[in-house]
């Protein structure tokens, strides 16, 4: 007789977690005439939304009644000359926000959405290329006749797992005619994902520049990378491989030694007009000295002016801490105004 009693105790109070725990966790309707409706999102297309509710049944809700929505379920949104995908969403201070694989987003009115619901988006392509130039110069006369010029390029290709990515870097610098600055790099790095985040990672590199002293660098390594973030507005990996060095110069003795290469690449785009800040740096570290590393870093803002062209304002800083020659200098520093193009 205890027994049955303290199952008819239990019963109910089972019942009523699991009323209690469905309630908190169900999505819920916000209309615009106060009421809440919890229930089930199912869509939203040609101006209706579909709502399941346990008491109600299955609603269709005009969109311009709708004023807040909660829902732990994830769905594409299709919004007035945009695509968001993977969405939850969410009211914070009276606000529609949608956490998106694009980022947070916050929805001003539910009449902006044309349609929402699993996969209303088309698929991502197969193949997505981009890039950009940045052009920096300066031309002065007087006391002295100065001329420099500052280019870097990229050039990135994704196919499906695999991407490909172009660097070049190009500096001259002319005082009274006397070439005092002449260097160029160019890189080139492979990344063959795995998983969504992990990818196997290739890199090689050659440089001249005749004022360090330096006939020409080589570089090739192989390694593993982590895509911590690749949405519409940010984007932030890392990488490190182990690399052949070989630097052949003009003057001294050549190196050729093994070394660690660390590198990271970070871009916050604030919105969709072009505004974006970037930064990226590169450790080389030899193996035979713990002395022998240099770090090279480009940290940089991008506004826009009109269309694909934009300004650029960016810092390059380089330190090598074991140059060629002991009157070259460890640290190069440039800031740098120019015009950047991307496509």
């Amino acid at each position: 007789m205890k027994r049955s009693r303290t199952h008819k105790l239990l019963f109910p109070l089972v019942i009523i977690c699991q009323l209690f725990t469905h309630s908190v966790l169900a999505d819920r309707l916000y209309t615009t005439d106060g009421e809440s409706i919890p229930g089930t999102l199912l869509g939203l297309e040609n101006g209706k939304l579909r709502w399941k509710s346990e008491v109600y049944g299955e609603l269709s809700v005009d969109q311009f009644h709708i004023r807040r929505i909660e829902s732990h379920g994830h769905f594409d949104f299709k919004l007035s000359g945009r695509e968001l995908n993977n969405c939850w969403m969410y009211v914070q201070r009276d606000r529609q926000l949608l956490h998106c694989n694009e980022g947070v987003e916050v929805l001003k009115s539910w009449k902006l959405v044309l349609a929402a619901g699993d996969s209303v988006n088309e698929p991502p392509p197969i193949l997505v290329q981009k890039g950009n130039i940045n052009i920096a110069a300066e031309d002065s006369s007087g006391n002295n006749n100065l001329s420099k010029i500052n280019v870097d390029a990229r050039s990135e290709m994704r196919f499906i797992e695999s991407r490909h990515t172009i660097m070049l870097r190009y500096q001259e610098e002319r005082l009274d005619s006397e070439t005092a600055r002449n260097m160029w790099r160019s890189a080139y790095q492979y990344d063959q994902f795995f998983t969504e985040q992990w990818f196997v990672v290739g890199n090689a590199s050659y440089e001249e520049d005749e004022f360090k002293d330096i006939e020409q660098r080589t570089l090739l390594g192989l390694g593993m990378g982590y895509q911590f973030l690749e949405t519409s507005y940010v984007d932030l990996f890392a990488k490190g491989t182990v690399n052949y060095f070989d630097e052949q110069f003009s003057l001294g003795h050549d190196r050729v030694t093994p070394a660690f290469l660390w590198s990271l690449d970070f871009a916050w785009r604030f919105n969709d007009k072009g505004m974006e800040f970037f930064h990226r740096h590169a450790m080389l570290q030899a193996f035979q000295s713990s002395e022998d590393y240099e770090v090279s870093t480009l940290t940089g803002f991008k506004y826009p002016i009109n269309g694909q062209f934009s300004s650029t304002i960016q810092l390059q800083y380089d330190y090598d801490n074991l140059p060629s020659q002991d009157d070259i200098e460890q640290k190069d520093q440039t800031w740098s105004i120019g015009l950047n193009y991307k496509w």
